[in-house]
């Protein structure tokens, strides 16, 4: 819980680890990244990192004796994201401050913690759906590319059969993953409730399961394939029509200002203050991002 105790004119209290565990069930994607210390930290408002892809010269024998005069390096192609700047704010009167609320001990700190997770859900949905813009025309707001932007096109299939969904669908998403040399085999689906209900009816007339007396139904979380296992997390602020399966081991978080709360210059009868963090989404490789598209 953030304390009012905490609060100083003078000083920003970050709230890095605050907000990494407030609203998980609502912004799975944001806690996932946090909470699995994929994150780091930049220096500018344009983000440059270097994705590695190996040599892929087919044939390497040599004769016998041969001497070295040809030599491989990995390719790193420069890549760059934008940082967002995230703001809420909370403004106080006196009289409500000092007024007695039924299981609310200090109302200026509940704000600021409603405004915290408030903020990370906005964050969630710009981490999947963003669409980067360099702030440099009016109305000069920068946005940062999020993980569906980051998808390549010839990673981006729609499903075979137009209206229907099929369990090549799901096993041709992951298969893209391994076709492109992602080798670990662990990955997270994230999908949106209408996709997700499809989903489970793909595999609800295909496997027998053993149910609690008290609990009926069938919800899939996890779907192993020869390609790799995925495990599904739903997610209100994915597009509807849109599976998306990544590794996160590919993925970060970097901030160039980490969250905090800035108590803000006391002018009236009011104690004033906002949340505010500055960040963009990295994709150290491209090919770890499959997406099926349902037409």
């Amino acid at each position: 819980m953030i304390k009012t105790t905490t609060f100083t004119n003078l000083e920003n209290v970050n709230l890095s680890k605050e907000i990494s565990l407030v609203a998980p069930m609502d912004t799975p994607f944001t806690t996932l990244l946090l909470g699995g210390n994929h994150v780091d930290s930049t220096t500018s408002k344009i983000t440059t990192w270097r994705e590695k892809s190996l040599d892929n010269t087919a044939d390497i024998s040599q004769v016998e004796g041969s001497e070295t005069t040809v030599f491989q390096n990995s390719a790193r192609a420069e890549k760059n994201n934008v940082c967002e700047i995230f703001k809420k704010a909370v403004s106080v009167s006196g009289t409500a401050s000092a007024s007695g609320i039924t299981g609310i001990s200090d109302l200026f700190a509940e704000e600021i913690n409603d405004r915290l997770i408030e903020m990370k859900v906005n964050i969630e949905k710009n981490l999947i759906n963003g669409v980067r813009n360099d702030g440099s025309l009016t109305p000069f707001v920068r946005r940062t590319d999020g993980i569906l932007s980051f998808a390549l096109a010839e990673q981006s299939i729609p499903n075979a059969t137009a209206g229907a969904l099929a369990e090549a669908d799901v096993k041709n998403t992951v298969r893209e993953l391994w076709s492109a040399g992602m080798a670990t085999g662990q990955y997270i689906g994230m999908v949106n409730a209408d996709l997700k209900e499809r989903i489970d009816y793909i595999y609800d007339a295909k496997y027998q399961y053993v149910a609690q007396e008290s609990l009926f139904g069938l919800i899939v979380s996890t779907i192993q394939t020869n390609y790799g296992t995925v495990k599904l997390v739903l997610n209100r602020h994915m597009p509807v029509d849109k599976l998306v399966v990544f590794d996160p081991n590919y993925l970060k978080v970097s901030y160039l200002r980490a969250p905090s709360f800035e108590t803000l210059a006391k002018t009236g009868d009011s104690m004033q203050g906002q949340v505010i963090t500055e960040l963009t989404l990295k994709c150290l490789n491209q090919k770890s991002i499959s997406v099926l598209t349902f037409a």
